[in-house]
């Protein structure tokens, strides 16, 4: 008799999953946190002889919208291992704010006989038609609720973005969050020789190997590249200019994306020194490395030697006849043109530049002199050396100055220091011993593109 009754109890005992969902912190302070819902669920299960508790599965700081909850498809996971009988939830919009989604996940209860029951919404019920299409009718408003809401928080981060502050807790290597801005912090110094790095090898396997070498910071390759196209540290957020102090150099965050734009890829089965510079002057398209065979003397046994040769190809051309060029550039004779050509030409690309920037050179010490010349007035008022009345004729005069000045620089003057430093090095007497990665980075440190055209003519672009 003791085994047939405990047989009737267990068969009456609902096994019950309470589940819990917090999507922000403004639910947790407006009384729905994950405390509040695990004890009102616990509430309902003490109340209830014919209850007891499986388990409890909480996914925190997620939409309702997402049907990838962690603990939410560990519970379906049970479910269909037959482990529950009922799921209970304080509110609908804590299962689901998406028809489609509740839709599908419904289906799967129904075929697992597994009911569920919104505690703090007891008109919710799936067991009958008419609850099953009320609940259906919510789930709609539920969405529509859930959208506006999307709405209105974009909305919210637009106008944050436009005030420059940070939208989450989540802050780019050299950054930490002052009064809900980003400004540049002891790690600053760390990103910028990790961005410098990268534009001396173009490598991103070296940059991770170096970032957890120098400062014990490892990163995925997916990672790196997010930091090295942050536009962030130029300051500069969707369209937002000024939206935090940069702390990257425009010239240098420019050419970082330059190199990963034509970033080599790893597993190639040939390696070049040019890949990526290399561009088509007539359909400006980058041109590929290719392998040219060739065919020595015939042996005695009549068998030959076959070489193979880096050179580029236009596929617009060779490929698809998009483009006149279809000649083959060998690389052995880019190599031989450039160490022979590169020195007069940077010297005079040099020359050539300072002299076409030499009125912004000049602009730039007048509008320094100026500044000063400002700084210097409101030193001599703050000193009580002057008069109100003089300071503001005085500081009237150089602002104009100042103006005029502004005016005058039509565009920023590049640093060329450090193709200055380059023509200092030897790297001709000692070119023949480096590898062909070594090669490809004291290229890519210099040029740009070298242009070849159908008729190959060849124009070196500097950096």
């Amino acid at each position: 008799m003791r085994r047939k009754a405990a047989a009737i109890v267990e068969k009456i005992l609902l096994r019950v999953a309470i589940y819990i969902r917090v999507s922000t912190d403004r639910q947790v302070k407006e009384g729905d946190s994950m405390r509040d819902q695990l004890a009102t669920g616990q509430r309902y299960i003490d109340s209830h002889e014919n209850m007891i508790l499986v388990d409890t599965y909480i996914d925190d700081g997620i939409s309702g919208q997402k049907l990838k909850r962690d603990d939410f498809q560990r519970l379906l996971d049970d479910v269909r291992d037959g482990r529950i009988d009922l799921i209970i939830f304080t509110r609908l919009d804590r299962w689901f704010r998406n028809l489609r989604h509740y839709l599908n996940t419904q289906d799967i209860l129904d075929r697992n006989n597994v009911s569920w029951t919104a505690i703090e919404q007891p008109y919710f019920d799936t067991s009958t038609p008419h609850g099953r299409a009320f609940v259906n009718n919510s789930m709609i408003w539920a969405e529509l609720e859930a959208q506006n809401d999307s709405d209105r928080i974009l909305g919210v981060f637009d106008d944050k973005v436009d005030n420059g502050e940070v939208l989450s807790g989540s802050t780019p290597l050299g950054y930490s969050i002052v009064d809900k801005h980003l400004h540049p912090d002891d790690d600053a110094p760390t990103a910028v020789s990790v961005f410098q790095f990268y534009r001396r090898t173009g490598n991103l396997s070296e940059t991770l190997r170096y970032m957890e070498r120098e400062f014990g910071l490892v990163r995925s390759a997916a990672s790196l590249k997010n930091m090295l196209t942050n536009t962030k540290y130029v300051g500069v957020f969707r369209d937002n200019e000024s939206y935090c102090p940069a702390i990257i150099d425009r010239d240098l965050f420019d050419d970082v994306q330059r190199l990963l734009s034509i970033n080599i890829k790893d597993g190639k089965k040939h390696d070049y020194i040019f890949g990526g510079l290399v561009v088509c002057s007539d359909c400006d398209h980058v041109m590929s490395g290719c392998q040219q065979r060739c065919g020595g003397r015939p042996r005695a046994d009549g068998t030959r030697t076959i070489y193979k040769y880096s050179c580029y190809r236009c596929r617009q051309g060779v490929n698809l006849h998009r483009c006149p060029n279809r000649k083959i550039v060998m690389e052995s004779t880019l190599e031989a043109m450039l160490l022979d050509r590169i020195r007069p030409e940077l010297e005079k690309y040099i020359a050539d530049y300072e002299v076409a920037n030499l009125p912004a050179l000049r602009t730039d010490a007048k509008r320094r002199s100026v500044e000063g010349k400002l700084q210097k007035l409101k030193d001599l008022y703050l000193n009580d050396l002057i008069t109100m009345d003089e300071f503001k004729v005085d500081r009237e005069k150089l602002l104009i100055q100042l103006e005029k000045i502004k005016a005058e620089e039509t565009r920023p003057v590049k640093d060329l220091s450090y193709l200055r430093e380059f023509l200092k090095m030897d790297f001709e007497s000692v070119y023949d011993t480096f590898s062909i990665p070594e090669k490809r980075e004291l290229w890519r440190s210099i040029i740009r593109e070298i242009r070849v055209d159908h008729e190959k003519n060849i124009q070196i672009i500097f950096l």
